[in-house]
C-alpha cells in the first residue's frame, strides 16, 4: 500500500487501511496521528489519500483558517456539493490549525458519524497547544491514534538499504548517528552517496543540514534558542547550564523542553538532556554561525561552563583534575592522534581538522579509525566525551601559596 519511506511502520500502516475499510463500508471513522520530527507523519497522510483515491473514496484536503470550516463541512458531507459517496478527509500539521478549526474538529465527526467519511487528523506531537491537545485527546466509537515513535535499528536497516543501490560503507555508524528517525536515516544516506562516507561522522551533508534549517525554522523561537545554546554545551546537557547561558529562569524553559521531547529532538537521560540523534546534534552546531558560535562558548567559559568546544580555560588556584593516568589508553595515542582527539571535541569537522594539521581528510579519518580503535570506541560523541573528560577541572581548589 505505501511508500518504502514508511518502511518499519507496518503496524501503522494496518491501522490506515482499517479506517479506510471501516469508510468504504459506510462507517464513519477518526484517525489520529503524531509524530515527532522526520517520523513520516506527513507522508503517511499523503500516501493515505492516496491510497484513498485509489479505493475510489472522495479525498478531501482542507486549509486551516477558520473561513475554510464552511467550505469542509460542505465538501465532506453536508450541503447540496457533497460527494455522493465515502469521503477521506486528511487535516495535516494541524499543530498549525487556527484555533476555531480545532474547535470544529472536536464535534464535527460527531455530527457527521452516520455518514461514510473518514477523518485522518495529523499534528505534531505534543504541540498546538490546548485546543490541539483536547482534540487528540478525544475518543470516537471508530476510531484509533497511531504515534510514530522512532524506527528499531532493524527497521532503520531496512529503510537505509532501501535508499542504497549496494553496500553502504558505514552503515553501523550511519544507524548510531540518526538513531532511528526515518528523515534523517534516508537524507543521510542519500549524502553518503553524493559526499562520501566521511560526512556520516565529520560535517553532515548538505542536504541533512537543509532538513535541519527547516525544522529549526518552523520552531518557536524559545525553542530554538535551546536547541541551540543546548549544541554548544555538547550532545548532552543540563538544562540549568542552558538557563545560565540564556541568563533566564531555568522555569521559563520547561514549555519549551517538553516540546522538543515531544518531537524527539531531545530525550532525557537521568538529570540532563540529551539529543537523540548525533547527526542532528551536529547539524545544529555547524547551522550556527561562526561568531555566534563563537559568543556562546565566550558565554559558558564566563560561567565556567563545558561545551562543546571543550572545558572552560583554566582559573587561577585550580588544577587539572584529570591526566593521562586516569584514562590509561589515552597514553597509546600518538601526537598527532591526541591533537585529532582535542580538535573533535571542541567541535570541528573533518574539514576543518585538516586544515588545522596540514592533512588531507582522508587522512584525517584514518587517525580517526586508530584513535576509535586504541580507546575502544564507536564514534565522535564518545571521543568527544572521553576528549572533554580527559581536559576537564576539577572543583578542589590548590593552596596558591602552597
Amino acid at each position: 500500500m505505501m511508500s518504502i519511506g514508511l518502511r518499519g511502520y507496518e503496524t501503522e500502516q494496518r491501522q490506515v487501511m482499517r479506517l479506510l475499510h471501516a469508510v468504504s463500508t459506510g462507517v464513519g471513522a477518526v484517525l489520529h496521528v503524531e509524530g515527532g520530527w522526520g517520523s513520516g507523519r506527513t507522508l503517511l497522510a499523503r500516501e493515505t489519500a492516496a491510497t484513498a483515491r485509489r479505493l475510489n473514496l472522495a479525498v478531501v484536503d482542507a486549509d486551516w483558517p477558520a473561513d475554510a470550516v464552511p467550505e469542509l463541512l460542505t465538501r465532506a458531507g453536508t450541503g447540496p456539493g457533497a460527494p455522493p459517496g465515502p469521503v477521506l478527509v486528511v487535516l495535516d500539521d494541524l499543530h498549525l490549525a487556527d484555533p476555531a478549526l480545532l474547535r470544529s474538529l472536536q464535534t464535527l465527526p460527531w455530527q457527521l458519524r452516520d455518514r461514510p467519511i473518514g477523518w485522518l487528523l495529523s499534528r505534531r506531537r505534543g504541540a498546538g497547544g490546548v485546543q490541539a491537545d483536547q482534540l487528540f485527546a478525544q475518543q470516537h466509537p471508530a476510531g484509533g491514534h497511531v504515534d510514530l515513535r522512532p524506527l528499531t535499528a532493524q527497521a532503520a536497516g531496512l529503510l537505509a538499504a532501501d535508499q542504497s543501490a549496494g553496500t553502504l560503507i558505514g552503515l553501523p555508524n550511519l544507524l548510531r548517528a540518526t538513531a532511528g528517525n526515518p528523515l534523517l536515516t534516508i537524507e543521510l544516506v542519500r549524502g553518503v552517496h553524493e559526499e562520501g562516507p566521511d560526512c556520516i561522522s565529520g560535517t553532515p551533508p548538505s542536504r541533512v543540514r537543509q532538513c535541519v534549517r527547516r525544522c529549526l525554522a518552523a520552531l518557536s523561537v524559545d525553542c530554538r534558542q535551546l536547541l541551540q545554546v543546548g549544541a554548544v554545551l555538547g550532545v548532552r546537557f543540563a538544562l540549568a547550564d542552558a538557563a545560565t547561558m540564556l541568563r533566564r529562569p531555568a522555569a521559563d524553559l520547561l514549555a519549551p523542553m517538553e516540546e522538543l521531547l515531544s518531537a524527539d529532538l531531545l530525550t532525557c537521560d537521568g538529570d540532563q538532556l540529551l539529543f537523540g540523534q548525533e547527526v542532528f546534534w551536529r547539524s545544529v552546531l555547524t547551522l550556527l554561525p561562526g561568531p555566534g558560535r563563537a559568543a556562546l562558548n565566550q558565554v559558558a567559559a564566563d560561567a565556567q561552563l563545558t561545551t562543546a568546544a571543550g572545558p572552560p580555560p583554566p582559573v587561577t588556584g585550580i588544577r587539572s583534575a584529570r591526566t593521562a593516568h586516569d584514562l590509561p589508553q589515552w597514553s597509546a595515542l600518538s601526537d598527532t592522534e591526541r591533537t585529532v582527539a582535542r580538535l573533535v571535541s571542541q567541535g570541528l569537522t573533518n574539514q576543518q581538522i585538516a586544515s588545522h594539521v596540514f592533512r588531507s581528510p582522508h587522512t584525517i579519518n584514518y587517525h580517526l579509525r586508530r584513535i576509535f580503535r586504541k580507546l575502544e570506541i564507536r564514534s565522535r560523541v564518545d571521543l568527544a566525551r572521553l576528549a572533554l573528560q580527559h581536559y576537564s577541572l576539577a572543583d578542589d581548589v590548590m593552596d596558591v601559596a602552597g
